[in-house]
């Protein structure tokens, strides 16, 4: 698993994968594509020093993919492949508002990288050290055909000094995101509420 996620990493770092940081108009939201709202808590909430970001000249600004935000894979079928080409890319402890393709109804890998740090090992060569805080996975979204916008819940992660997920829970929050939403999106048809399971 560390070295899909690597591997994963890796596509970011080359902009190989489509990524779904927020979304500012209920326009920016086609017909392929519905808007997830919701939120990603750590306990404890991960300080900026303990995030570490190393990978050398960044000529795209990747590293705004890492620091404070969570990197989640989706896909069309429950498995990770190499390839999956589309990434949410959510804030940690603030409520998300992201973009997904209708057709990617599973989370199939996630984490919030920890250390990523680029070392050369050669003058043609480069390798990658990554430490994460690896997501219960696959996760399968409740889309449904009409579906603009669905309230996806707050998924709540306890830690470790490890960075091991040692506790998960899913938190309605449906009122509170409401209000945000409603700041952001005046005049649009509420999300549907439609929690998070557990493949």
């Amino acid at each position: 698993m560390k070295s899909a996620l690597i591997a994963a990493a890796a596509f970011i770092l080359v902009s190989c994968v489509t990524v779904s940081e927020d979304v500012k108009s209920a326009r920016d939201v086609g017909a392929d594509s519905v808007m997830l709202v919701g939120k990603i808590e750590i306990v404890p909430p991960i300080k900026p020093e303990e995030q570490q970001y190393r990978a050398g000249w960044d000529a795209f600004n990747t590293k705004r993919h890492f620091i404070g935000r969570a990197i989640l894979f989706t896909s069309d079928t429950p498995q990770y492949r190499d390839h999956t080409s589309y990434a949410l890319n959510p804030p940690l402890e603030e409520t998300f508002f992201v973009k997904l393709p209708k057709d990617h109804r599973y989370v199939v890998k996630g984490s919030v990288t920890m250390s990523l740090v680029s070392r050369a090992t050669s003058a043609r060569t480069v390798s990658m050290d990554q430490s994460e805080l690896v997501f219960p996975a696959p996760i399968e979204l409740d889309l449904r055909p009409g579906d603009k916008a669905i309230y996806i819940g707050t998924l709540r992660m306890h830690r470790d000094e490890f960075h091991e997920v040692t506790k998960a829970e899913l938190r309605d929050d449906y009122a509170a995101a409401m209000k945000e939403y409603r700041k952001r999106f005046a005049g649009e048809p509420l999300p549907r509420k439609a929690l998070l399971k557990r493949r």
